[in-house]
């Protein structure tokens, strides 16, 4: 993939990752922290012991705007000033303005004098499962716009396998997302439904099942031409459904463009699997329950999007 933006000033950049939710985001997350990439936002923590997070966060507090900051505030906690940044940076895309206790407000203000280049330090990526370019700090779009800073990367699978996916997390993942808002509203409401025909049927109709807008709020992001587009059903690999081929070619492209030099092998192996909400990860599983009733409904509901993101055929 060719893109319009300065290869040098983009080697130098962090960067941003918006992935619609079960579709591989931890996968993602993965291949990042192998390439030296720590990651923040959504709580995601990628569940790969390769990664030294602690040791990244240090390299990253290292950066000499950062580190001019730390010097100003001595007493200032790494994890704090770390926080402050990730917070501030996430900011810039979704929108939002936040406050922290008064002892930390002046150095908060520092951070957010940062730069669209100096605030995404290299080796950060700020992940997200929306991204409405609407939310987006002008400052951060226009700097974007000129630089390609920060590198903007886009994931997606197959909407209908996506929301299969996402039915499942929200009936069965484990007790700690007990507390997140989605699975409180809506796991007793599928529970109640009992079959996967009825949860199906009621998650295509239902106007406000989460994430249903994400892959239209997204679109742009699908046609825009500096940013890297990744699908996960080239992702997975064999273990997935796909194929070795296809997955390092994946790999490769996101390497390339992230200037990552780090072998393919070694991004690519064990990456399948292995995350907390992990279920299946399969490319195809969604045909096992879609009925004719329910691609029908889906059709009608969500044409466009199978159109737009080249699904219509399958």
């Amino acid at each position: 993939m060719t893109t319009q933006t300065d290869d040098v000033q983009v080697a130098c950049s962090g960067s941003v990752l918006v992935s619609i939710p079960k579709s591989g985001t931890h996968l993602i997350l993965k291949l990042y922290g192998r390439a030296g990439y720590l990651q923040t936002g959504d709580a995601i923590k990628p569940s790969d012991d390769r990664i030294p997070r602690e040791e990244m966060k240090r390299n990253l507090l290292r950066n000499p705007p950062v580190a001019a900051i730390a010097d100003k505030f001595p007493a200032l906690e790494p994890d704090v000033l770390f926080s402050l940044v990730a917070q501030s940076a996430k900011s810039e895309i979704v929108g939002g303005r936040w406050d922290v206790e008064p002892a930390l407000r002046e150095a908060l203000s520092e951070v957010r004098k940062l730069s669209d280049k100096t605030l995404f330090l290299p080796g950060l990526v700020v992940s997200t499962h929306v991204f409405p370019w609407q939310m987006a700090s002008p400052q951060f779009l226009n700097g974007w716009r000129r630089t390609g800073a920060p590198y903007m990367v886009y994931n997606y699978r197959d909407p209908r396998a996506q929301l299969v996916s996402m039915i499942r997390f929200l009936v069965e993942s484990d007790v700690v997302f007990d507390e997140q808002p989605p699975v409180q509203v809506y796991r007793p409401i599928l529970r109640s439904l009992g079959s996967m025909d009825r949860m199906l049927s009621f998650a295509i109709s239902d106007r406000a099942f989460p994430y249903r807008e994400a892959y239209r709020q997204n679109k742009w992001l699908l046609y825009h031409p500096n940013v890297l587009k990744l699908r996960f059903e080239d992702l997975v690999g064999e273990e997935g459904g796909g194929s070795r081929p296809i997955q390092d070619a994946a790999v490769e492209r996101w390497a390339r463009f992230l200037a990552v030099n780090v072998p393919t092998e070694q991004l690519t192996e064990g990456l399948f699997g292995g995350t907390r909400t992990f279920h299946e990860g399969r490319t195809d599983s969604w045909r096992d329950v879609f009925k004719e009733h329910h691609l029908r409904a889906f059709e009608r509901e969500f044409g466009d999007v199978l159109v737009d993101y080249g699904y219509a055929e399958d």
